[in-house]
C-alpha cells in the first residue's frame, strides 16, 4: 500500500481503500477491518416513533422471573436467540402491548422498531407505518456501518443483529421485498443478499437482482446458511462467533450469468 501510495501520488488511507475494493472482487476480500458504529440516512427527530418508548418497558434479561407472562416470554426469546447483550423492549400497553420490541437507534435515539409477537397469535411483525408515525417500512434499514464498502442485507432486524454481532457487517429491509428508496441508501456498496430460503425469499431475491440492475449497481452477491439451519441466528447457536464469521466470507457468491444458471439447473 506504502508502493501505491508512492507511485499514485496518494493518501495511505487512499491507497488502503484502493486496495480493499480490488479485494472485495473475492469473498476473502470482505472483512479487512473491525466494525465502527455509523449512522445511516439522516431520519431522526421523528418525535411520533419516540412517543412510543412510554408504552416499552425496557428488558433486563438478567433479572429473575416476574409474574408478568409476556415479560418472561420475552427474556426467553432473547436468551434462546443469545442476544443477552443487545437492547430489547417489551410493549406493555397500546398497539404493540405484549410484542418484544427490536429497537432500530442511531446514537441511542431511536427512530424505528418492529413489533414481534410473542404467541401464535396475531400478525408475527408489526412494523410503525407512514400514516401512524410518519414512516414507512420500506423507507428504514436496520442501522448498519455506513463506513464499511460492503454490507448483507437480509429480511429482519434478527438475523441482522446475530450478523453484526460476529463482525459481519448486515442491516435488514423488514420483509423480503427491497424497496427503491432502500437501494439507493445502499448505493454504491457491495450487496450480499441474504434473504430466507423459502418461496417468498426467492422472488424477493429475483425482484432485488432486477431492482439493482435497474438502478445502474453493481452485480450483487449472495450468502445463504447451511440449508439445515432455518436462518443465521439459529446457526450461530451450533457455531462459534469466528466459524460463522468464516462460514459467511468463504461462502459468497457473486450473482452473474453463471450462478444464474446454477440456481436455475439447481
Amino acid at each position: 500500500m506504502q508502493l501505491m501510495a508512492l507511485t499514485e501520488n496518494i493518501s495511505y488511507d487512499e491507497a488502503s481503500k484502493n486496495v480493499r475494493k480490488k479485494l472485495l472482487d473475492t469473498p476473502e476480500g470482505l472483512f479487512l477491518a473491525p466494525l465502527k458504529r455509523k449512522v445511516q440516512k439522516d431520519i431522526s427527530g421523528n418525535g411520533k416513533i419516540q412517543e412510543e418508548l412510554k408504552n416499552f418497558k425496557e428488558l433486563d434479561v438478567q433479572s429473575p422471573q416476574t409474574s408478568s407472562i409476556p415479560e418472561n416470554l420475552a427474556k426467553k426469546f432473547i436468551r434462546a436467540r443469545g442476544l443477552q447483550h443487545q437492547k430489547f423492549y417489551l410493549a406493555t400497553s397500546g398497539k404493540y402491548i405484549n410484542r418484544i420490541i427490536i429497537p432500530y437507534e442511531i446514537n441511542g435515539e431511536l427512530i424505528y422498531f418492529q413489533g414481534r409477537q410473542l404467541t401464535f397469535q396475531g400478525m408475527k411483525y408489526l412494523n410503525p407505518t407512514a400514516k401512524e408515525h410518519g414512516v414507512k417500512s420500506s423507507d428504514i434499514l436496520f442501522p448498519f456501518d455506513e463506513s464499511e464498502t460492503y454490507v448483507v442485507v437480509t429480511e429482519g432486524p434478527i438475523d441482522a443483529i446475530t450478523l453484526q454481532e460476529v463482525g459481519v457487517n448486515a442491516t435488514s429491509i423488514q420483509g423480503s421485498m427491497l424497496s427503491y428508496s432502500q437501494v439507493e441508501q445502499l448505493k454504491g456498496k457491495t450487496i450480499i443478499l441474504s434473504f430466507d430460503n423459502d418461496d417468498a425469499g426467492k422472488i424477493g431475491f429475483d425482484k432485488a437482482v432486477k431492482m439493482l440492475k435497474n438502478r445502474n449497481c453493481k452485480n450483487p452477491y449472495v450468502v445463504y446458511p447451511p440449508q439445515r439451519y432455518k436462518d443465521w441466528n439459529d446457526f450461530r447457536q451450533h457455531v462459534t462467533k469466528a466459524g460463522l464469521k468464516k462460514y459467511v466470507s468463504e461462502n459468497v457468491t457473486k450473482v452473474d450469468f453463471s450462478y444464474d444458471v446454477i440456481s436455475k439447473l439447481g
